[in-house]
Protein backbone atom coordinates (compact mmCIF):
# COMPACT_ATOMS: atom_id res chain seq x y z
CA UNK A 1 0.00 0.00 0.00
CA UNK A 2 1.42 3.37 -1.05
CA UNK A 3 0.75 6.28 1.32
CA UNK A 4 1.99 9.83 0.89
CA UNK A 5 1.19 13.41 1.96
CA UNK A 6 1.10 16.28 -0.53
CA UNK A 7 -0.30 19.78 -0.87
CA UNK A 8 -3.97 19.75 -1.82
CA UNK A 9 -4.42 22.36 -4.55
CA UNK A 10 -7.35 23.88 -6.40
CA UNK A 11 -6.53 21.70 -9.42
CA UNK A 12 -7.00 18.44 -7.45
CA UNK A 13 -10.74 18.16 -8.20
CA UNK A 14 -11.06 14.42 -7.47
CA UNK A 15 -9.29 14.69 -4.11
CA UNK A 16 -11.22 17.85 -3.18
CA UNK A 17 -14.47 15.99 -3.79
CA UNK A 18 -13.26 12.98 -1.79
CA UNK A 19 -12.29 15.17 1.17
CA UNK A 20 -15.63 17.00 1.05
CA UNK A 21 -17.45 13.65 1.12
CA UNK A 22 -15.76 12.44 4.32
CA UNK A 23 -15.76 15.75 6.20
CA UNK A 24 -19.40 15.66 7.30
CA UNK A 25 -19.32 12.14 8.78
CA UNK A 26 -16.10 12.99 10.61
CA UNK A 27 -17.62 15.96 12.45
CA UNK A 28 -21.34 15.11 12.64
CA UNK A 29 -21.22 13.38 16.03
CA UNK A 30 -19.49 16.04 18.13
CA UNK A 31 -19.97 19.20 15.99
CA UNK A 32 -23.37 18.61 14.39
CA UNK A 33 -23.94 22.23 13.33
CA UNK A 34 -20.58 22.62 11.59
CA UNK A 35 -20.40 21.55 7.96
CA UNK A 36 -24.04 20.42 7.86
CA UNK A 37 -24.06 19.52 4.17
CA UNK A 38 -21.90 18.77 1.16
CA UNK A 39 -21.83 22.40 -0.03
CA UNK A 40 -20.48 23.55 3.35
CA UNK A 41 -17.83 20.82 3.24
CA UNK A 42 -16.72 21.87 -0.25
CA UNK A 43 -16.59 25.48 0.94
CA UNK A 44 -14.36 24.53 3.88
CA UNK A 45 -11.93 22.73 1.58
CA UNK A 46 -11.86 25.64 -0.87
CA UNK A 47 -11.19 28.13 1.95
CA UNK A 48 -8.00 26.20 2.70
CA UNK A 49 -6.51 27.50 -0.56
CA UNK A 50 -6.56 31.12 0.65
CA UNK A 51 -3.29 33.00 1.27
CA UNK A 52 -1.43 32.10 4.47
CA UNK A 53 -3.22 28.77 4.64
CA UNK A 54 -1.88 25.26 4.09
CA UNK A 55 -3.91 22.35 2.80
CA UNK A 56 -2.36 18.87 2.96
CA UNK A 57 -3.90 15.58 1.93
CA UNK A 58 -2.88 12.04 2.84
CA UNK A 59 -3.29 9.76 -0.13
CA UNK A 60 -3.54 5.97 0.10
CA UNK A 61 -3.20 4.07 -3.17
CA UNK A 62 -4.24 7.17 -5.11
CA UNK A 63 -7.28 7.93 -2.94
CA UNK A 64 -7.55 10.95 -0.61
CA UNK A 65 -8.33 9.47 2.83
CA UNK A 66 -7.22 12.20 5.27
CA UNK A 67 -6.87 15.97 5.21
CA UNK A 68 -5.45 18.74 7.35
CA UNK A 69 -5.64 22.49 7.02
CA UNK A 70 -3.46 25.03 8.79
CA UNK A 71 -3.32 28.78 9.22
CA UNK A 72 0.24 30.05 8.91
CA UNK A 73 1.42 32.61 11.45
CA UNK A 74 4.88 33.87 12.27
CA UNK A 75 5.06 32.21 15.69
CA UNK A 76 2.07 29.88 16.13
CA UNK A 77 0.33 27.92 13.39
CA UNK A 78 -3.28 26.79 13.89
CA UNK A 79 -4.40 23.37 12.70
CA UNK A 80 -7.91 23.67 11.30
CA UNK A 81 -9.40 21.29 10.44
CA UNK A 82 -8.17 17.72 10.45
CA UNK A 83 -10.23 14.75 9.31
CA UNK A 84 -9.63 11.11 8.45
CA UNK A 85 -12.21 9.21 6.40
CA UNK A 86 -14.15 6.87 8.71
CA UNK A 87 -12.88 3.74 6.94
CA UNK A 88 -9.26 4.90 7.25
CA UNK A 89 -9.29 5.88 10.93
CA UNK A 90 -7.07 4.19 13.53
CA UNK A 91 -4.20 3.77 11.06
CA UNK A 92 -2.08 6.65 12.35
CA UNK A 93 -2.99 8.91 9.44
CA UNK A 94 -4.10 11.79 11.66
CA UNK A 95 -0.82 11.58 13.58
CA UNK A 96 1.13 11.62 10.31
CA UNK A 97 -0.71 14.73 9.14
CA UNK A 98 -0.10 16.55 12.43
CA UNK A 99 3.59 15.64 12.28
CA UNK A 100 3.70 16.89 8.69
CA UNK A 101 2.21 20.29 9.62
CA UNK A 102 4.53 20.55 12.61
CA UNK A 103 7.54 20.05 10.33
CA UNK A 104 6.24 22.69 7.90
CA UNK A 105 5.63 25.13 10.76
CA UNK A 106 9.04 24.45 12.27
CA UNK A 107 10.73 24.98 8.88
CA UNK A 108 8.89 28.31 8.58
CA UNK A 109 10.23 29.42 11.98
CA UNK A 110 7.10 28.92 14.08
CA UNK A 111 7.57 27.98 17.75
CA UNK A 112 4.20 26.37 18.44
CA UNK A 113 1.19 24.78 16.83
CA UNK A 114 -2.31 24.91 18.27
CA UNK A 115 -5.74 23.46 17.57
CA UNK A 116 -9.23 23.76 18.92
CA UNK A 117 -12.15 21.41 19.24
CA UNK A 118 -15.74 22.38 19.92
CA UNK A 119 -17.97 20.73 22.49
CA UNK A 120 -21.41 21.22 20.97
CA UNK A 121 -22.83 18.00 22.42
CA UNK A 122 -21.97 18.09 26.13
CA UNK A 123 -19.14 15.63 25.57
CA UNK A 124 -16.83 17.15 28.19
CA UNK A 125 -17.46 18.13 31.78
CA UNK A 126 -16.66 21.74 30.80
CA UNK A 127 -20.07 22.06 29.13
CA UNK A 128 -21.80 21.66 32.51
CA UNK A 129 -19.83 24.49 34.14
CA UNK A 130 -20.27 28.24 34.22
CA UNK A 131 -16.76 28.93 32.98
CA UNK A 132 -17.13 32.66 33.60
CA UNK A 133 -17.63 32.26 37.36
CA UNK A 134 -14.23 30.72 38.16
CA UNK A 135 -12.32 29.64 35.05
CA UNK A 136 -9.26 28.40 36.92
CA UNK A 137 -11.37 25.99 39.00
CA UNK A 138 -12.62 24.34 35.81
CA UNK A 139 -9.10 23.09 35.15
CA UNK A 140 -9.29 20.68 38.05
CA UNK A 141 -10.21 17.12 37.16
CA UNK A 142 -12.34 17.02 34.05
CA UNK A 143 -13.72 14.31 31.80
CA UNK A 144 -14.52 13.75 28.14
CA UNK A 145 -16.42 11.16 26.14
CA UNK A 146 -13.91 8.39 25.22
CA UNK A 147 -14.28 9.07 21.48
CA UNK A 148 -14.15 12.88 21.78
CA UNK A 149 -11.06 14.30 19.98
CA UNK A 150 -9.16 15.31 23.15
CA UNK A 151 -7.46 11.93 23.31
CA UNK A 152 -6.16 12.38 19.76
CA UNK A 153 -4.58 15.71 20.68
CA UNK A 154 -2.97 14.28 23.81
CA UNK A 155 -1.58 11.39 21.73
CA UNK A 156 0.08 13.88 19.39
CA UNK A 157 1.85 15.63 22.28
CA UNK A 158 -0.49 18.59 22.63
CA UNK A 159 -1.58 20.03 25.99
CA UNK A 160 -4.91 21.56 26.93
CA UNK A 161 -4.08 25.27 27.27
CA UNK A 162 -7.48 26.88 27.43
CA UNK A 163 -11.23 26.65 27.30
CA UNK A 164 -13.29 29.40 25.67
CA UNK A 165 -16.74 29.55 27.28
CA UNK A 166 -19.72 29.56 24.92
CA UNK A 167 -17.44 29.35 21.88
CA UNK A 168 -20.11 27.45 19.93
CA UNK A 169 -23.16 28.82 21.78
CA UNK A 170 -24.45 28.92 25.35
CA UNK A 171 -22.92 26.05 27.34
CA UNK A 172 -20.87 24.89 24.32
CA UNK A 173 -17.21 25.60 25.07
CA UNK A 174 -14.24 25.43 22.75
CA UNK A 175 -11.17 23.57 23.99
CA UNK A 176 -7.75 24.77 22.87
CA UNK A 177 -4.63 22.61 22.64
CA UNK A 178 -1.06 23.62 21.86
CA UNK A 179 2.35 22.07 21.43
CA UNK A 180 5.76 23.72 21.47
CA UNK A 181 7.72 22.57 18.42
CA UNK A 182 11.14 24.02 19.25
CA UNK A 183 13.35 23.44 22.27
CA UNK A 184 12.68 25.71 25.24
CA UNK A 185 15.48 28.09 26.12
Amino acid sequence: MAVWIVDLTESDAVWIEAVARFLHPCFARFSPTWLPDHAACLGEVRESFEPERRSRVLVEDGQAVAWIGAFEDEHAWEIHPIAVAPGAQRNGYGLRLVDDVIELARAAGAVSVWAGTSDETGSTSFSALDLYANPAAAFGPWTAHPEYPVNFWFKTGFSLVGVLPDDEGLGKPGLHFARRIVEAR
